[in-house]
């Protein structure tokens, strides 16, 4: 029985990533090791990953300076000169939230744009940029079930074949009005507790006594987002795999889908419900602040510390049971339990348990098995590992004097009772020093949590980016605090996978997949974010006093559109693959055509000489005029130049059309 099936770590190769790798901060990530241990889907996760930890660095130097020299003013001011200051200090406060509001939208699609241009350079390099992007051509998962089998269109294999019609009537007609339904429950509880933490606040507040209350709906709704998170995982999950889906990457995809979703609504929906309906910019700001690291805190030590805790418990748990069961008293529960079974035999189960009681927690962990039904030769087997024990003076292995202590047919005296058989001094028993039991590499990485795709990795991610794109004018220093979490993140998943986790299997890809359309929308979002929190912070009704509301909306849309104008001309005017890998790619193209194309001249020819041969074999002469081949050769050649419109679907090597000449020519001549 196969329990696991698992890839093991490389001892010289884990070591030199842990010295290059995991041991470094500043340096640059070693991805060609990365890909080459681990798989080209891992090392697009951390080059992703370093990728953005380096664009970071824009948004946090500006945010820096912006908080300490600009700042957001909250305060206002009564006498004269103090309002005067205020009021320039105001308008210079309007200025930075607006400029670092534009910025972020711009330095987002900037990101996202070079990031494009990066992944198809790592993709060429690793030989991953071809894979095939058509899910027609790739094989169906283990787990796809089909109505019934029919061919391939693609490749004319017998595979499980399921109609497209069940795969959208089950998309929009469950999974989605479920998922909604699930987003909705979400968001109704959570207004419910920022609603009770608002009327907390206002009758417990400022109670020296009951002051604790006020916090109390704040970790019930800690609580229900940890909970619901879990809930809806496994519903997700469930979801999805009613939808029967065919390959990995369509799964994925949409399982994607379904978490980003469902998390936007429990990372940003309390921000939301604090930027535009309590309008209040400095809890916006306490609150951002709040969660960004104290949910960064939070997942690093559950990626790694706990995992780690974990594997040791289970290791010690293990070496715990395995010195119990060699120890002398388990032993010589073996021998009683052997001598039991042995009489059970002979004289049933009553009296042989009268005799030598059955050790319950003794026979979980020992078996007796024989090979054959006649003349049965006891074999002490150890759940964990088969152990051999070397006798103290004696080369007899100690089962065998077990076999002698207890006859098989022990004598019955007059009252039918059935005499002790002699009990011997057990012997001192002691490892070989060649032979001390041992943990595997496999049991040992066995005992580690299974790592499947960085699906997790990926959505904290995904949540800190919108962090820092949709609220950073509110908190500067957000893209800083992401900035000093990634430098951490990269050697705490780099830790993970080399010491926590089991070796995952190698996966080709070519991008990051769907989390790159995520990425846009998110952007996309910033955009619309960001302008509406510029309408709400006043400094459009304080430039325009007399400005209607109707008016204010319409300018905040217009300069919504106007910076949606410039993402989309960012998208054009950097293209997503560099020249240099169109050029390679269309000499890769060029080459496969010129190769096709000659292929198809060498079959055409080939075509053309078979009715010769076939005549030559028909004559009854053995030998050929050479007038008439020359007109036969004369009537060939010309064939090369010809256009055919049949081609080979599979090209093979095949002669030239130099050497069928040459060899008509040998024939001619031996003739």
């Amino acid at each position: 029985l196969i329990d696991k099936i698992l890839p093991l770590h490389q001892s010289d190769a884990i070591k030199h990533l842990q010295q290059n790798w995991v041991l470094t901060l500043f340096e640059e990530q070693p991805l060609a090791l990365i890909s080459e241990y681990f798989g080209t889907e891992i090392a697009m996760y951390f080059a992703w990953l370093g990728y953005m930890t380096t664009a970071l660095w824009f948004p946090a130097i500006i945010g820096v300076l912006i908080f300490f020299f600009g700042g957001f003013r909250y305060s206002t001011a009564e006498s004269g000169d103090e309002e005067s200051q205020a009021n320039e200090g105001q308008l210079y406060s309007d200025v930075c939230f607006v400029g670092f509001a534009l910025f972020n939208c711009i330095w987002s699609t900037t990101y996202l744009e070079l990031w494009k241009r990066k992944q198809a350079e790592l993709s060429f390099k690793w030989g991953t940029y071809d894979v095939a992007s058509d899910p027609l051509l790739d094989d169906p998962r283990p787990a796809f079930r089909g109505d019934y089998i029919a061919p391939n269109p693609v490749s004319g294999r017998m595979e499980p074949y399921y109609p497209g019609w069940k795969h959208k009537l089950i998309r929009y007609g469950i999974t989605y009005p479920i998922t909604v339904v699930c987003i909705v429950i979400m968001f109704l509880a959570m207004l419910f507790t920022l609603v009770l933490q608002e009327y907390a606040t206002f009758y417990f507040g400022q109670s020296s006594l009951f002051w604790w209350i006020s916090s109390v709906p704040m970790v019930l709704y800690a609580l229900l987002i940890v909970t619901g998170d879990q809930l809806y995982r496994v519903v997700a999950l469930y979801l999805n795999d009613l939808e029967n889906y065919r390959t990995d990457d369509e799964y994925e995809d949409f399982l994607i889908t379904k978490i980003v979703m469902y998390q936007f609504v429990t990372a940003f929906g309390s921000l939301f419900y604090i930027a535009f309906y309590l309008h209040n910019m400095k809890r916006l700001q306490e609150t951002l602040a709040t969660l960004l690291i104290t949910r960064q805190l939070a997942q690093n030590i559950n990626e790694t510390l706990i995992p780690f805790i974990m594997e040791r418990v289970k290791l010690s748990r293990l070496t715990y049971r395995m010195t119990k069961s060699l120890s002398d008293r388990s032993l010589r529960k073996c021998c009683a339990e052997v001598r039991r079974r042995k009489l059970t035999a002979s004289v049933g189960d009553n009296e042989a348990e009268k005799m030598y009681p059955s050790p319950d927690r003794f026979s979980k962990m020992f078996s007796l098995g024989s090979p054959s039904g006649t003349s049965p030769r006891p074999v002490l087997r150890n759940k964990f590992h088969s152990m051999r024990l070397r006798c103290t003076g004696d080369d007899n292995p100690p089962i065998q004097l077990i076999q002698n202590f207890a006859p098989l047919s022990p004598s019955v005296d007059g009252a039918g009772r059935v005499p002790k058989s002699p009990r011997l001094p057990m012997p001192e028993f002691k490892f070989s020093s060649s032979e001390v039991p041992e943990l595997t590499q496999a049991e040992l990485e066995s005992l580690m949590a299974s790592y499947m795709r960085p699906l997790d990795d990926y959505l904290e991610m995904f949540i800190q980016f919108g962090y820092v794109l949709l609220f950073s004018p509110a908190f500067p220093l957000a893209a800083l605090c992401a900035l000093a979490n990634n430098l951490i993140e990269i050697r705490v998943d780099a830790f993970k996978l080399c010491n926590t986790v089991q070796r995952p299997f190698g996966r080709r890809v070519r991008d990051i997949g769907a989390w790159q359309k995520a990425m846009e929308i998110m952007g996309i979002a910033g955009v619309i974010v960001n302008c509406a929190l510029i309408g709400h912070s006043g400094l459009v009704q304080r430039i325009w006093p007399g400005l209607s509301w109707g008016g204010q909306v319409l300018i905040c849309v217009l300069l919504e559109h106007v910076v949606l104008a410039a993402k989309y001309f960012i998208d054009i005017i950097i293209p997503d693959i560099p020249h240099w890998i169109r050029i390679e790619t269309a000499k890769v193209e060029h080459f496969r055509r010129e190769a096709f194309k000659n292929e198809t001249k060498l079959l055409s020819v080939q075509r053309e000489h078979t009715p010769i041969e076939v005549g030559v074999t028909q004559r009854e002469s053995p030998c050929i005029d050479r007038l008439e081949l020359a007109s036969n050769d004369a009537q060939i050649l010309p064939v090369e130049g010809r256009r055919f419109k049949h081609r080979s679907p599979t090209p093979v090597a095949r002669p030239s059309s130099l050497q069928f000449c040459d060899r008509v020519q040998i024939a001619s001549s031996n003739c």
